[in-house]
């Protein structure tokens, strides 16, 4: 778990002091040195140096060609070269048993922001990188190449080659957005990790409400491992004057499907949007499809055609993103098979809703969308969680058809190696996150409260959550460590 290890947190600092200190006019070298020296140390693996120098090197050929097919051509190319080898790589097995091959880690977030890269150089939206070396550093900054976000060179550029002097708010920020992090996955993430093995392990052991409850508390689990590594990675990168994309906006609040991945890792969600959905909708092929649906069935309906053609395509590529089975296949599916029935049936409901006197600020109807968005979001977790979709069907089978609250039990949870304190405290911590997401959700600026606070009660809260992460890793009765979900993506 590399962000919590004590070799990454004597880094992390040494890094911060000699950016301030003596390599103050020197900081985005210092940053490229130390990146570089941090995969290498951690990956032992050299990969990342050839995405840095092809996608450096077609960035320069792409703009400096004047002939449109030729540009098209060496984009072509470049893709083909980098996603060829992130599929071998990621969803060979054979490559992978016979060659030794290890997936080199955040392989996907540095290859998808280097190739962001080179296709906006293409659409002519910036010029390419002259300096190789300012170029490295955008694609292996350390703080995000573990599991992002996924930047944009238009963005992060700036921020990285600009000197950057101390600033005592951006450190407390960035400490703050730390401790929040680490808090989220040592005191959920970690912890509830254990009742979700048990049953994905095991599953012919429990009834369908269990199996349930252990799914739902996978995406808790996966949320505050995720959300956490990324506030840790938002607040290094805070502290050093970067800021990074926010990747989360509270998904639990998602009153759809389509809002949910509007909310959830928003970076790819927009990553996908702008390099997949767009090209796939205005592409020839899907030109000719939506002018025949038209004719067809209409300009209203046949619209929705390619719509949802390419709805499916980005869903798929998302759910074989996360992995190789088709389970991961069955997962993009459910999600684009979700998004394109509500865009079919939106009208409809529409109109149900005004004949109905239903607006969507009704709080009811406002609880009844959030529900029904994390019930459909959890059937699809099914999918992503089990080691095939055999497992997930069967689970779903023994969900549906086994299904009675009278089964879950504490006892259940004691036979996991649970405490009353200790479930207890999960539960309270669960509470703890649900209730600032809350705040945020109605606008209310918990950072801008706290800043205002008395300083007395500010170290004081800082102090206690400090000693909460100490004392909750080191001493904690039956605590133990998991690898962030995220980190070999």
């Amino acid at each position: 778990m590399i962000l919590f290890e004590s070799s990454f947190i004597i880094f992390t600092i040494l890094i911060i002091f000699l950016y301030y200190t003596f390599l103050k006019n020197y900081q985005w070298q210092l940053l490229l040195v130390g990146s570089l020296f941090f995969y290498y140390y951690f990956t032992k693996s050299n990969f990342i140096f050839f995405s840095i120098i092809n996608t450096f090197v077609f960035g320069l050929l792409i703009e400096k060609v004047e002939k449109k097919q030729l540009k098209k051509t060496l984009l072509i190319l470049c893709l083909l070269i980098n996603f060829g080898l992130l599929f071998l790589i990621k969803y060979s097995n054979f490559f992978a048993n016979k060659y030794g091959i290890l997936i080199p880690l955040g392989i996907s977030f540095y290859m998808f922001q280097s190739i962001s890269y080179v296709i906006d150089v293409y659409r002519g939206s910036y010029k390419s990188e002259k300096n190789p070396f300012k170029f490295a550093l955008f694609v292996s900054y350390f703080p995000q190449i573990i599991q992002g976000p996924i930047g944009r060179y238009n963005k992060l550029a700036p921020q990285m080659f600009k000197k950057h002097e101390y600033n005592s708010s951006d450190f407390r920020y960035g400490f703050e957005t730390i401790c929040w992090g680490a808090f989220k996955k040592i005191f959920i993430a970690d912890r509830i990790a254990t009742f979700v093995n048990a049953v994905f392990a095991n599953y012919e052991g429990y009834y369908g409400a269990v199996i349930f409850l252990a799914v739902f508390a996978y995406s808790i689990q996966i949320y505050t491992d995720f959300s956490g590594g990324i506030d840790i990675v938002r607040g290094i990168s805070q502290i050093l004057g970067i800021e990074l994309d926010v990747n989360f906006r509270r998904p639990f609040f998602a009153r759809s499907v389509s809002d949910f991945w509007r909310r959830w890792h928003i970076t790819l969600s927009a990553w996908m949007k702008d390099y997949v959905f767009y090209s796939l909708n205005l592409s020839k092929p899907l030109a000719f499809i939506n002018k025949k649906a038209r004719k067809a069935l209409g300009n209203k309906t046949g619209k929705l055609i390619s719509v949802c053609i390419s709805t499916y395509i980005l869903y798929f590529i998302v759910g074989i993103w996360h992995g190789a089975g088709s389970n991961y296949v069955f997962y993009g599916l459910w999600n684009g098979t979700i998004i394109s029935l509500s865009l079919y049936f939106e009208s409809y409901f529409k109109k149900i809703k005004k004949k109905l006197h239903i607006t969507d600020y009704t709080n009811w109807f406002m609880l009844f969308q959030i529900l029904r968005a994390n019930v459909l979001v959890t059937l699809g977790r099914y999918f992503s969680r089990a080691d095939s979709a055999k497992t997930a069907f069967a689970m779903l089978k023994r969900t549906f058809t086994q299904f009675s609250f009278a089964d879950v039990k504490l006892a259940t949870l004691y036979d996991m190696g649970y405490t009353f304190n200790g479930i207890a405290a999960l539960i309270l911590c669960i509470l703890i996150v649900f209730v600032v997401d809350l705040c945020f959700e109605k606008k209310v600026n918990l950072y801008k409260k706290f800043d205002s606070a008395n300083t007395f009660i500010q170290l004081l809260v800082i102090t206690i959550f400090v000693l909460l992460i100490v004392f909750g890793v080191i001493y904690a009765e039956g605590y133990v460590s998991t690898e962030f979900i995220y980190r070999q993506y």
